[in-house]
């Protein structure tokens, strides 16, 4: 919900659109670089976090659960995962946020 405003100028066209890595534009592209759905998130964390379709599933489950200990878990096997796929740790950490 914070993202609303975002999406909104992005969509008129009021700013700018960035991705920090050039494989989340097919992804996100629709949704102007905004995560809007749950199938975006799962899709990043498997083309980015390096994630079977099952792990990302759970990941999912967690980020709607709002768990915070099973959240701190998946953070650190996404940025290990991301690191894998030559994404910097800092982006990695960003982009999970």
């Amino acid at each position: 919900m914070d993202l609303i405003p975002d999406f909104i100028e992005r969509k008129q066209g009021k700013q700018r659109v960035d991705y920090l890595d050039a494989r989340l534009q097919p992804i996100l592209g629709s949704t102007y670089g905004i995560m809007v759905y749950q199938e975006q998130v799962m899709q990043i964390a498997q083309v980015i976090g390096g994630y079977s379709l099952g792990s990302a599933d759970l990941l999912r489950r967690a980020m709607g659960k709002k768990n915070a200990d099973e959240m701190a878990q998946q953070r650190d096997i996404f940025v290990a995962g991301a690191e894998k796929n030559g994404v910097d740790r800092r982006k990695a950490s960003e982009l999970f946020d």
